[in-house]
């Protein structure tokens, strides 16, 4: 009997421990369903910001058309097209620079708050102008409103988010951005250009209101010895789980304390110089200029005037750039579900080697192109899988790549000063563009887009290292160590063994 009874108060305890470890399991998964959903809502509401940045960004397609129009009310020359279309890049390294300063004074969170109110301006100042010089000074307070909102956004979801979702959830921006250009082009496909720019002003509206209920940053708040909010956003996003909070407050705390203890004081301007923070920043703004002579924004923002060169009159523009929104905008969602799969380094040796090929052979369709029928569906074709190639990295990674690579003392300040410089280069590329096009024709344009991508292959392919899965605290310590090329080190010490 003693055997007996022995053996069933063991059975007793196994089921309960079993019961205990299910319970355990079922209690866990359940706090990181909070988690991500907690993320996704922060998330969400920088998509928001984001789709209403783009649209700005894809208006000047559908608006220099209708104002070329021989029945538009406020004709226009190229001349004065070309600065509506890179007016809108003008301001937007400034509103950057600012961002850079806001985001350290005041938050992310408030700092995308602010940014819905020159955006709104904007759109309303465009909706009712009646001279050329009233659409060109929405276009520019708008652009502002770009810059404002870019970096805090990256930076506000890179520091909220757990290494294994922070590819996604810091590339879904680049989704949403996408959507603003397609809902744009789509509006203005159906409807004149002033109820576009009207109804271009709820977006930011929703945005601004839904981040009131949304926490700040804990990296940010940390930094300003706000520890106690700091640990309140930090359960919050990780869906009640106070002991992850607790580690990562923890961790958080300690590593900026040592940042920004005395001895370690320095200026923003100072720190620059330093390996963690410089190198980072050379490789950025290097891809971001290969991006630009890429051809990723200059095709949002001529769209309709380059389609219109290659199609022959067989094919609506409209309609193609229409068409080009969409390829963007599902592919940016296919992108950010890769970026769960595949490392950075992949998705952005594939992208360049595949807008290079594409925009080569595009290019030298052109070149020979003949006035055959049909020859105009084929070279839309082609764009659509130039779109499709260039979209899948190189449109989102630098976006990505700020919120991962930059140390946490000092992210906000280069984020911002990365956009400006990103931002400036632009508004000159753009400004110039149809003078560029003028000189070398459609098919020379595709030609400098495919050498940019092949040069900016062979840079990441050196100098990029790879992130994914890492926290930002192991990126930074790589930065720190005495190395240039990735492709030497990985073989070395490093610290983020290539995935």
């Amino acid at each position: 009997m003693p055997a007996e009874k022995r053996k069933n108060d063991e059975d007793e305890i196994y089921h309960k421990k079993l019961l205990k470890d299910n319970s355990n399991s079922s209690s866990e998964e359940s706090i990181s369903s909070k988690s991500i959903f907690a993320q996704c809502l922060v998330t969400g509401a920088v998509m928001l910001s984001s789709a209403s940045c783009g649209m700005p960004t894809g208006y000047s397609a559908i608006l220099l058309p209708q104002l070329k129009s021989t029945n538009g009310t406020l004709q226009i020359d190229d001349n004065i097209g070309s600065w509506i279309a890179s007016v809108h890049s003008a301001s937007t390294p400034l509103g950057s620079l600012l961002s850079a300063v806001l985001m350290e004074k005041v938050g992310r969170k408030l700092t995308l708050q602010v940014s819905a109110v020159p955006l709104i301006v904007g759109w309303l100042l465009i909706a009712f102008a009646q001279s050329h010089n009233a659409i060109l000074l929405g276009r520019l307070i708008a652009g502002m409103s770009a810059g404002l909102t870019a970096a805090p956004g990256q930076v506000l979801i890179g520091e909220i988010s757990e290494p294994h979702v922070r590819g996604i959830f810091t590339s879904v921006p680049f989704a949403s951005y996408s959507f603003g250009i397609l809902l744009v082009y789509a509006l203005g496909s159906w409807f004149d250009w002033r109820l576009v720019a009207g109804s271009s002003t709820l977006l930011p509206l929703i945005a601004a209101t839904l981040f009131f209920v949304l926490p700040e940053s804990p990296v940010w708040l940390v930094k300003k010895n706000r520890d106690e909010d700091a640990k309140r956003a930090l359960v919050w996003l990780r869906g009640g789980n106070n002991i992850q909070a607790k580690q990562e407050l923890q961790q958080l705390v300690s590593r900026i304390d040592s940042q920004q203890n005395p001895g370690n004081s320095k200026s923003a301007w100072k720190q620059m110089l330093e390996p963690r923070v410089i190198k980072p920043f050379i490789i950025l703004n290097i891809f971001n200029i290969m991006q630009i002579f890429s051809g990723t924004y200059l095709i949002v923002f001529y769209a309709v005037d380059i389609l219109s060169n290659i199609s022959g009159g067989e094919i609506d523009h409209f309609l193609a750039a229409v068409l080009t929104a969409c390829v963007r905008f599902i592919f940016t969602i296919v992108a950010s579900i890769l970026l769960a799969f595949v490392g950075r380094r992949t998705l952005a040796l594939a992208s360049g080697i595949g807008t290079g090929i594409s925009a080569l052979c595009l290019g030298t369709f052109l070149y020979f192109q003949a006035d055959c029928s049909g020859s105009g569906y084929f070279a839309a074709f082609c764009v659509l899988i130039y779109v499709a190639a260039n979209t899948i990295g190189f449109m989102i990674l630098p976006g990505v790549l700020l919120g991962e690579l930059y140390p946490a003392n000092i992210r906000g300040f280069i984020g911002g000063l990365t956009f400006t410089s990103f931002n400036f280069i632009l508004f000159v590329i753009t400004k110039v563009f149809p003078l560029i096009r003028d000189l070398i024709g459609v098919h020379g344009v595709f030609w400098v887009f495919s050498l940019s991508s092949f040069f900016a292959s062979i840079f990441l392919y050196l100098m990029l290292p790879e992130t994914k899965g890492k926290t930002l605290e192991e990126i930074e310590d790589y930065f720190g160590q005495k190395n240039i090329l990735w492709v030497v080190n990985n073989n070395k010490s490093s610290k983020l063994p290539n995935a």
